[in-house]
């Protein structure tokens, strides 16, 4: 069986090698006759075709340069590999056309899905951002005041009322009224003469909310306090004529010489102070006057006196006015007073309303 192996490969030897021959002389008229371009290649061609490999059909008018070494694989399962060890054997087959198995070509990898990338988000700065304010907080309306002793007898209130922005309301304390209003947080500060050692303050709104404090002032005795207060602009004002002085003197207490707190903490005389201010609707006004009476260091006499000023706002109309005096020991006497003013020829002129209070007379202690 081996030597007719053998003579069919020197058959098929000598055949591939006139084959080739006859390939290489009539390469150029075969090449124009089938249309094959001519052209030298190298082949690997191992003996048996892998999965990565694929058969080609090399037509027979192909051109194999000489130097050019090729290995061809012959489709006989029972040709063994060393028997074709020599590249110069080529089976008769290949001029009739055999298969030669080339690798596959490099096929790129298929294309992976390009990961999406996401957009940055950045906010639009032109866009109109709608927030949602819904969120109801309750707030407690209730106005709520303190108070607290100062020097002199005095009483330092504070007003909170946060729903009563700029809202005027009215102070009562101790049967003296007068009119004030809240800043536009609803809040509101006031220093007043205290008229009881414990002094009951109370702020009101016109709707009928209020709040009310309590204060305890230990000085209180060492005072004596006269109230005048009235409605509206009445041009009523308290004068207080200290040690014999007359209008317009040193000694003559009124709104305008005042006089000051720590005169009044000195013993050396008395201290007026107006409270109230303009408000809508009914405007309450006062003025108080203080006298430090237990604290005098020698006798002094203090006229106390209601006067009006005659104007174009009052002259011809009635003017109501209220009259309160406290002594150091606690007890207050009041006096109302309704009255008709001038016809309007006297504008300019004062007015004495007598025996609205007591004058105080201080011995020498």
């Amino acid at each position: 069986m081996a030597k007719i192996r053998k003579i069919g490969m020197a058959a098929g030897t000598f055949c591939a090698a006139l084959g080739i021959g006859f390939v290489m002389q009539n390469g150029d008229a075969l090449a124009s006759r089938f249309g094959v371009e001519t052209t030298s290649a190298t082949v690997r061609a191992p003996f048996a075709a892998t999965d990565s490999e694929q058969a080609v059909v090399i037509p027979a008018a192909l051109e194999v340069a000489e130097d050019t070494p090729v290995s061809i694989v012959i489709a006989d399962d029972e040709v063994e590999p060393d028997t074709v060890s020599d590249s110069s054997m080529v089976s008769p087959d290949v001029a009739q056309g055999s298969a030669l198995f080339l690798p596959n070509p490099i096929e790129p990898a298929p294309d992976q899905d390009t990961p999406e990338q996401l957009a940055a988000l950045e906010p639009d700065t032109e866009a109109d951002v709608q927030i949602d304010v819904s969120v109801v907080t309750d707030v407690d309306c209730s106005p709520l005041m303190t108070s607290s002793a100062s020097a002199a007898a005095m009483v330092e209130i504070t007003l909170s009322a946060p729903c009563y922005a700029d809202t005027a309301f009215t102070v009562h304390h101790q049967g003296m009224m007068f009119s004030s209003q809240t800043d536009s947080t609803g809040a509101a500060a006031l220093v007043i003469p205290a008229l009881a050692e414990v002094a009951v303050t109370i702020a009101a709104f016109e709707n009928g909310e209020g709040a009310v404090a309590t204060s305890v002032v230990p000085d209180f005795a060492d005072y004596d306090r006269a109230v005048l207060q009235w409605e509206g602009n009445s041009a009523l004002m308290l004068s207080a004529y200290e040690d014999g002085a007359n209008f317009g003197e040193q000694g003559h207490i009124t709104a305008t010489n005042p006089g000051n707190l720590e005169r009044l903490q000195a013993a050396e005389g008395g201290f007026l102070m107006r409270l109230g201010e303009p408000v809508a609707g009914k405007t309450m006004m006062a003025e108080v006057y203080s006298f430090p009476s237990t604290m005098a260091g020698g006798s002094t006499d203090v006229i106390l006196v209601a006067e009006v000023g005659i104007t174009a706002g009052n002259c011809g109309k009635d003017i109501n006015a209220q009259s309160l005096q406290v002594a150091p020991n606690g007890s207050t006497t009041a006096l109302d007073l309704t009255m008709t003013m001038p016809d309007c020829d006297a504008v300019g002129d004062f007015l004495i309303l007598q025996n609205m209070f007591e004058d105080l007379t201080i011995a020498l202690k």
